[in-house]
């Protein structure tokens, strides 16, 4: 069976992709694998060209080509421009184009799993990195209210300065959990430790809290959060929306979330076994 897409990073094999993205095609009918395929810098050209030639629809880009595989698409979208970040590849009359998916993923999981309002919601940001600038710009987007924390202070001034056309969006302190209806985490702090980005004590019931990191599934954060009265939404979800965008791109077509998020599950528990 040909390859309709496939998921490009290194490494690659811990990749959820081929089983939510493989879950999405199957339970559309389309006809065609989604494969995981390892690669370098030196061959991402020449991989992305095999793909387009082939027939293949798109490809998702992951660690460490978000930011490589910029040179080698036709045009980017104005998110991925401003991102300076592509997760996302688009084959169509003979170009590529890059997307970024990332930040519409954790804000859907937002609404959709946490029932967030995020029009004018005040939302705590923890992270500087790429994951957390995609995230502020999203949110920025759908007129929420930013406050941005990161440990290099330089970091999220640097966030702050560069998106402050786009919305409120401002560095701040843990200090401001207090009034904050909605926090995000998107540090890598918690994956695969018990660590938490913040103090338990700073969480409260007013609080919607999304930990992008998804292993574990529940992180400490998200089990404080729980315990707080917060509503919780794990990453996995934000992995989902974010994927659900990239499908619709390829195919202009929205696929089931629960469809995705059960072969998510199911891939997870059987590496667990």
């Amino acid at each position: 069976m040909s390859v309709i897409a496939a998921v490009l990073g290194s490494p690659v094999s811990h990749s959820l992709s081929p089983a939510i993205h493989g879950a999405a095609l199957k339970d559309a009918g389309r006809i065609g694998d989604y494969s995981a395929i390892e690669c370098q810098t030196a061959t991402l050209e020449a991989t992305l060209i095999s793909l387009r030639d082939g027939g293949a629809i798109g490809a998702s880009i992951t660690m460490p080509f978000k930011e490589d595989v910029i040179a080698f698409v036709s045009s980017l979208s104005e998110t991925a421009k401003e991102l300076h970040a592509v997760n996302c590849v688009v084959f169509a009359n003979g170009q590529a184009i890059g997307h970024n998916t990332d930040g519409d993923g954790c804000c859907d999981a937002l609404v959709e799993q946490g029932e967030v309002k995020l029009q004018s919601a005040s939302v705590v940001l923890l992270g500087g990195g790429g994951t957390a600038r995609a995230i502020a710009l999203s949110l920025l987007l759908r007129g929420a209210q930013v406050t941005v924390i990161n440990r290099t202070l330089e970091k999220a001034n640097s966030m702050v300065t560069s998106l402050s056309s786009y919305g409120h969006i401002t560095v701040g302190s843990v200090a401001d959990l207090a009034h904050a209806e909605v926090l995000v985490n998107a540090t890598s702090v918690g994956m695969n430790s018990t660590e938490s980005p913040v103090d338990a004590s700073l969480l409260h019931s007013g609080l919607t809290v999304l930990d992008a990191v998804y292993s574990p599934m529940e992180t400490t954060l998200l089990a404080a959060a729980r315990r707080a009265g917060c509503v919780t939404v794990d990453g996995l979800w934000m992995l989902i929306h974010q994927a659900r965008h990239q499908q619709i791109l390829w195919f202009g077509q929205n696929p089931s979330a629960e469809v995705m998020r059960n072969a998510a599950e199911r891939e997870l528990a059987s590496r667990r076994k």
